[in-house]
């Protein structure tokens, strides 16, 4: 009877001793649930620095993400929400910028959990190249776009939505970037997103990046 028992036993422990393992690896090294990231405190509070006023552009709203975006993210006090608009063509952007863990961050979709029962996305996202010329160099950042228009009767309801990830130096729109930075404990995520017309003319947000992106590098920082 011991015999019969004993491996059962031996068995079980194997299965909690994984069990363990893996709750820890995650909670450490992919969520750092129980251990603040090295460089994340930094990350989050030169983001929280970044300008009001970007060239012609201006922040005419600060404001918060819903409570279970944050939550599910784990993004408190790790992200800014803003509203800028463009002084001289009156265009609108809705910017946000989060920093955290990469196990988390870069699982959810942006274009997923921006599309829902108020708006149906149109064809397929494209990745977009934008040209970033900085003072000491210039580097190339690239960016998913996907377009979704509103089920309401207003045909003109039509949303350019760009968003990528990145380790604290270039945007990238990878397929799969839980995978391409594993080795980062934490990133960036970067969504922006504007009306524009029925047409697809008048690339609004691709205008606000190329205008934005140098300021934006220079308050992100090193992510590994």
């Amino acid at each position: 009877m011991n015999k019969k028992i004993t491996p059962l036993i031996v068995g079980v422990g194997v299965i909690l001793a994984m069990t363990v393992m893996i709750t820890v690896y995650v909670g450490v090294t992919l969520t750092g649930r129980w251990r603040p990231f090295a460089g994340l405190d930094e990350a989050r509070a030169a983001l929280k620095e970044l300008p009001m006023q970007i060239g012609d552009w201006q922040a005419e709203k600060e404001g918060e993400l819903d409570a279970t975006s944050i939550t599910m993210l784990r993004i408190q006090d790790s992200y800014v929400y803003r509203v800028y608009k463009n002084a001289r063509t009156q265009a609108v952007v809705h910017l946000t910028i989060m920093v955290g863990p990469t196990g988390i961050i870069t699982v959810h979709t942006p274009e997923i959990c921006f599309g829902g029962k108020d708006y149906d996305k149109d064809g397929t996202r494209t990745r977009i190249r934008i040209n970033v010329q900085r003072e000491e160099d210039e580097i190339d950042d690239f960016f998913w776009r996907t377009n979704f228009t509103g089920r309401s009767l207003d045909t003109n309801n039509r949303i350019s939505f760009y968003y990528a990830v990145s380790p604290g130096d270039t945007w990238n729109a990878v397929e799969v970037p839980r995978a391409t930075y594993q080795t980062y404990r934490f990133v960036y995520k970067l969504q922006a997103e504007a009306l524009t017309g029925t047409d697809g003319s008048g690339d609004t947000v691709k205008n606000f990046l190329e205008d934005c992106l140098p300021t934006i590098h220079e308050y992100m920082r090193p992510c590994n």
